[in-house]
């Protein structure tokens, strides 16, 4: 009697035991771990008048300004939510429209006109009347507050620098460029379109030289000094001029060639390309967060987005209500796209029980400022 008790007494702890232990946990990996919180969206955050938005710059994730037609310059200190007009915004106004624009900081910027007038302002809000450069130029930058250079491009690039801040230009260089041609050697001249800059000493430009009649090759050139010289090359087996260039660091950047027609890449500062697998987008517009997100938009719909440096582009849908002018990224999770008809739409990471009215799902990279534990959801539908 006493070893039935016994082993009756031993299977009742053991059953007793087993129901303590904790039941077994769902992988880390699992469908209720990924549940994503938080995904990537365009929304529209147009301004409230009928002019068309030719460029835009920003000196941090909501600080920009956009510039366009009726020599508007608008300025969002929050992203777009609500924008103040600095100059112009009459839709009836014949004034010459805005092209380019470009800010040094928060308070030293300047926007140029499509003929060539130049516009400038040192406290982020003041804009005066500074100079008038050649039509040709495709754009201005500048390196300090009165530090800055633009290339004319008719019928060589030539470099004309600014060193009062934009209102005396003196020339100062021409571009050419050693290539073969036909197996000879040939000194090209070159033209300009398109300058970036990492530090005040260290940039890169773009162009193209022509080969034979209606045929070029793109050309792409580095400075360690400002610009006081350019080591200038060509990327070989092109066809195209370079119409934008963009680095993130002193090794890792691209170039766009005839506004999307074709994208390169390189890993060591330009030394070598390879081009990009990418869906055709042409005409298209392009920005850069960080290297982490680099975004193609076609001005007439669709869009690109590339989390590898450029190596390769993913294509999805996008259906703006209006032509895309320019796409800019301060940063990785913030992007600006503007158009035609006052058109803005915010690139931004959002909760994903976020919604707002006309918002376009978006990708993101993983690396993204929301919590590492919390998956992207990059498949949300358009909402109305």
């Amino acid at each position: 009697m006493r070893i039935y008790l016994t082993i009756a007494c031993s299977v009742l702890a053991g059953m007793i035991a087993a129901a303590q232990v904790p039941a077994p946990q769902p992988p880390a990996g699992s469908a209720a771990a990924a549940a994503p919180k938080f995904k990537a969206i365009w929304e529209p955050v147009p301004f409230n008048k009928d002019v068309n938005l030719n460029a835009v710059a920003c000196v941090g994730p909501e600080t920009c300004w956009a510039v366009g037609g009726k020599s508007t310059i608008l300025f969002t200190a929050n992203g777009g939510t609500t924008w103040q007009v600095q100059l112009g915004g009459d839709p009836e106004a014949t004034d010459a429209d805005l092209s380019k624009v470009f800010f040094l900081d928060a308070k030293n910027g300047w926007a140029m006109t499509t003929s060539g007038k130049i516009l400038g302002t040192r406290d982020g809000s003041t804009w005066a009347e500074l100079s008038t450069v050649s039509g040709t130029s495709y754009g201005l930058w500048f390196l300090s507050p009165q530090n800055g250079f633009e290339f004319e491009n008719s019928p060589q690039a030539t470099q004309r620098r600014s060193n009062d801040g934009g209102k005396i230009w003196a020339p100062e260089s021409r571009c050419s460029v050693d290539a073969s041609v036909g197996g000879l050697p040939r000194k090209l001249p070159c033209l300009l379109h398109a300058a970036h800059f990492l530090a005040p000493t260290l940039g890169f430009a773009g162009g193209g030289a022509t080969v034979a009649p209606a045929a070029y090759v793109a050309t792409f050139g580095r400075t360690t000094d400002g610009g006081q010289t350019w080591t200038m090359s060509v990327i070989p087996e092109t066809k195209h001029q370079i119409t934008a260039v963009r680095f993130w660091t002193e090794k890792d950047g691209i170039v766009v060639l005839a506004r999307g027609e074709e994208i390169y890449w390189t890993g060591d500062g330009g030394t070598t390309w390879t081009r990009s697998v990418t869906q055709r987008l042409w005409p298209s517009v392009h920005g850069v967060g960080e290297g982490k997100i680099i975004v193609a938009i076609g001005e007439d719909g669709g869009i690109g987005y590339s989390f590898n440096g450029g190596r390769n582009f993913a294509s999805r849908p996008f259906a703006l209500p209006a032509r895309a002018q320019a796409v800019t990224f301060p940063d990785a999770q913030h992007g600006y796209v503007v158009g035609q008809h006052a058109m803005v739409y915010r690139y931004r990471i959002v909760p994903i029980d976020y919604k707002s009215q006309g918002m376009i799902a978006a990708m993101a990279p993983q690396s993204s400022g929301a919590p590492s534990s919390s998956p992207f959801s990059l498949t949300q539908p358009r909402l109305p």
